[in-house]
């Protein structure tokens, strides 16, 4: 009798287990055979097959919703939740699972292809973008209300970047290789004093007038990165470049490497210039040591502007230097201060208000005026900052030999480019 009792408990035990798993497996609306038909046919339409739905949740069915549940990111315990029903049944739209993002150490170096540009691995984070405090108090400087308000971006991809700004050199590569047609009108930034003073090479455009531009700034018909307006060797940066010829460039490099070489955002460059510090330049607060890490109008250039500079650069070039010259930053780039302007993606914004705070660039369409980065060899110390906004571009206050319809063609011998590649799938320009 005892054991008869003992069997018939046993049998329920097992019943009650197995209702059991079919509710935790059924999720609210698999109570019913055609329910659990319903998942069964959803579940051989997806790829995991369990033979002939018969409503049945045996070895076969647990397996194949284990497999749906890997699949989906979820843990596999055989047993749908209500959200992995509906996800089945298809009365919800999946989640996109982030695919893993590359692991990437700061400062490594790659390089693509003979003549691409050497790149450098900028980890993902974020930081503080705009000026700083320090920036406000100094009387040199004080509130420049298109670097405001200062706020936080955080960048959740890594990404490569210039080693240096591209140089005459690297750029005379595409050009050589693709035939390519470049040059045209170009600004010449003319140096004040010394053996150079007033000098430029080129054909001066019949409508640059020292009356209106000024006597140490002149137009030149025949400019390009070979002819600048003054000599160039093939390190230094390329200069005299149009977006449009910039654009071409990238396409190249793009082709040929099989990766999406691009401009860097704005972000993107404020967060590799500052690399991990949160002061005004990379080196520090006090912009009176800039001559060690910058090339810009110092006490013994030419350039006017060098009359307020506290010290004498060691490199002293005439005007640009050969990329390099001086000390990086600490993720190993160069020239993030100084040299040449850089252009970047974005399009002019006169502050932060609506500017994108993940990393992206600000774009507009039928944009005249863009944004470049770095300040330039014949600017004041101060312009050496890291939160430095200029532009490049068409700007309809200015009266240009060029007009908006050549917004992309615009050239000048104080702007260049470095370039950079998002790296995983996670970056603006992957989505």
């Amino acid at each position: 009798m005892r054991l008869q009792r003992f069997a018939i408990l046993v049998f329920m035990s097992l019943i009650l287990g197995f209702l059991s798993s079919l509710s935790g497996a059924w999720a609210a609306d698999a109570d019913t055979q055609e329910g659990r038909q319903a998942i069964q046919q959803a579940l051989n339409e997806k790829g995991f097959p369990v033979g002939t739905p018969d409503g049945i949740f045996g070895p076969k069915t647990e397996a194949a919703i284990r497999a749906f549940q890997d699949s989906i990111g979820a843990e596999a315990t055989g047993t749908l939740t209500d959200r992995e029903a509906d996800l089945l049944l298809g009365r919800v739209t999946p989640t996109k699972t982030p695919k893993p993002q590359p692991d990437v150490t700061a400062g490594t170096v790659f390089k693509d292809c003979d003549t691409c540009p050497e790149m450098v691995e900028i980890p993902k984070g974020s930081f503080q973008m705009g000026a700083t405090d320090a920036e406000h108090e100094n009387p040199f400087i004080g509130f420049v209300p298109e670097e405001h308000p200062r706020h936080e971006v955080t960048i959740a991809y890594p990404f490569a970047i210039g080693r240096y700004e591209v140089t005459v050199a690297e750029f005379d590569a595409y050009v050589r290789e693709t035939g390519a047609e470049v040059g045209g009108i170009c600004g010449v930034r003319l140096i004040e004093t010394g053996p150079l003073a007033q000098k430029f090479t080129g054909t001066r455009h019949t409508e640059s007038s020292a009356e209106i531009y000024g006597p140490y700034f002149v137009y030149i018909t025949d400019g390009s990165y070979k002819q600048p307006g003054l000599s160039v060797t093939p390190r230094q940066p390329a200069v005299c470049v149009s977006r449009q010829e910039v654009t071409a460039y990238l396409a190249w490099l793009r082709e040929k490497t099989g990766k999406g070489y691009r401009l860097p955002t704005e972000a993107e460059w404020e967060y590799a210039a500052r690399a991990g510090t949160r002061t005004v330049a990379f080196w520090g607060d006090d912009l009176d040591h800039a001559c060690g890490y910058a090339n810009f109008a110092d006490k013994a250039s030419g350039y006017q502007a060098g009359e307020a500079s506290p010290c004498a650069e060691a490199v002293r070039p005439d005007w640009t230097a050969e990329v390099g010259s001086y000390r990086p930053n600490p993720w190993g780039l160069y020239d993030m201060a100084g040299n040449v302007q850089e252009m970047v993606q974005d399009c002019w914004s006169p502050g932060y208000d609506t500017t994108p705070r993940d990393g992206s660039p600000a774009r507009q369409s039928g944009c005249q005026l863009f944004i470049a980065r770095g300040g330039d060899y014949e600017m004041v110390h101060v312009s050496m900052r890291a939160s430095e906004r200029l532009t490049f571009g068409y700007d309809p206050q200015l009266d240009m030999v060029q007009g908006p319809n050549e917004a992309l063609d615009i050239r000048s011998n104080v702007v260049g480019f470095r370039v950079a590649l998002s790296l995983g799938s996670a970056a603006w320009d992957s989505q």
